[in-house]
């Protein structure tokens, strides 16, 4: 494993699945890392090997640590900071900017008006990060996985798979769908109501099988909805259910070093109402727990993304994008039209008027 941030994390992981009390790490002197990056470096370097395998350490308990344990990667950080940002969305590079990519250990949530296009945006997402080469496992317990799977063989193809005033399917269909068929992608096969332990048990197998890295979720209400009928519609009971539900996917996050995308539905507000964190149903905890909060903005003119919470550089902002039918994905505008529709939405009052209120 390189001596880095990103073979720090694959030697805890690999070191994870064999047992944590069957092995040792071994790792060159802190102030040698520009020198020795991996074994090969060492030998190279003429270092001592037997000094460094004596010294070898069992990595920490999950739970503890000590600045010895953690210097080496604070160290490499602080000298390269660039490497610590997340997986880029390259369909979106503006939002990229801003939210510097989706890194691994951390949740973001995702929430928007119904119907606004979430589903849309995060299979988008996940054909642009399992291109890179991101495991990715979806758990779309509102929409079936055959029409999602639909809407994302669109997505990769970046055209039609209908030709043009037929019914017919393009002619290379086969050769998309082969294509398709090699991206990291995996699937749950729950649908509707489903028991949040047997979820992040799939989850759990889902990352030590495939490697799975990033895992999304969409949505919670829907996954919630069979405790929902149990406990009567009860409100706080629901909102209790919908905290311990996040708690586990947070704890999950963290523990298995993997991203997940949360999406959770808004509170009930009127038609054009620009949403804000406290707009997110349930209690605070969702918004709180989320390490990104991703907001889908649409006030029937224009539609942009807004970002209302990044925990890993506190940048904000909002990222104007259009829908194209066509392709069946978001994409930005220039920028001289970006800047030019961000004057426009920030000189919008935050909530509107309407006649009939």
């Amino acid at each position: 494993m390189d001596n880095d941030g990103p073979g720090q994390a694959a030697c805890d992981k690999f070191a994870r699945k064999l047992g944590l009390n069957r092995c040792y790490v071994v790792k060159p002197d802190s102030r040698d890392t520009t020198r020795i990056k991996d074994a090969n470096d060492a030998l190279r370097a003429g270092v001592d090997m037997r000094a460094l395998i004596a010294a070898a350490e069992k990595l920490e308990h999950q739970d503890i640590a000590t600045f010895k344990h953690l210097r080496e990667q604070v160290l490499h950080e602080i000298r390269h900071p660039d490497e610590y940002n997340g997986t880029p969305i390259h369909t979106l590079p503006e939002l990229t900017k801003v939210i510097k990519g989706f890194r691994k250990g951390e949740m973001a949530l995702v929430t928007g008006p119904t119907g606004v296009g979430k589903t849309t945006l995060l299979s988008q997402m996940s054909i642009d990060v399992a291109r890179q080469g991101v495991n990715t496992l979806w758990g779309s317990f509102e929409v079936k996985n055959t029409r999602l799977v639909k809407k994302m063989l669109q997505q990769y193809h970046g055209n039609a798979l209908i030709k043009p005033g037929t019914a017919d399917v393009i002619d290379g269909i086969h050769a998309v769908a082969d294509q398709f068929q090699q991206l990291p992608l995996y699937f749950m096969t729950f649908h509707g109501g489903s028991e949040v332990d047997q979820v992040i048990d799939a989850m759990d197998f889902a990352v030590y099988a495939y490697d799975v890295e990033h895992v999304i979720i969409d949505n919670l209400q829907f996954m919630l909805s069979r405790l929902g009928r149990r406990s009567g519609g009860d409100f706080n009971s629901r909102f209790d259910q919908q905290d311990l539900a996040i708690e586990k996917f947070r704890r999950f996050a963290t523990d298995k070093n993997v991203h997940i995308t949360l999406v959770v539905h808004p509170r009930k507000e009127d038609e054009g109402v620009r949403l804000g964190l406290s707009s997110v149903f349930g209690s605070a905890k969702a918004t709180q727990e989320a390490d990104c909060v991703l907001i889908i903005q649409s006030d029937g003119e224009l539609k942009y993304l807004d970002v209302k919470k990044n925990r890993y550089d506190g940048q904000l902002g909002i990222v104007p994008v259009h829908f194209s039918s066509f392709t069946g994905s978001y994409y930005e505008p220039n920028a001289e039209e970006s800047a030019n529709l961000k004057k426009r939405i920030l000189s919008k009052p935050e909530y509107p008027r309407f006649s009939g209120r």
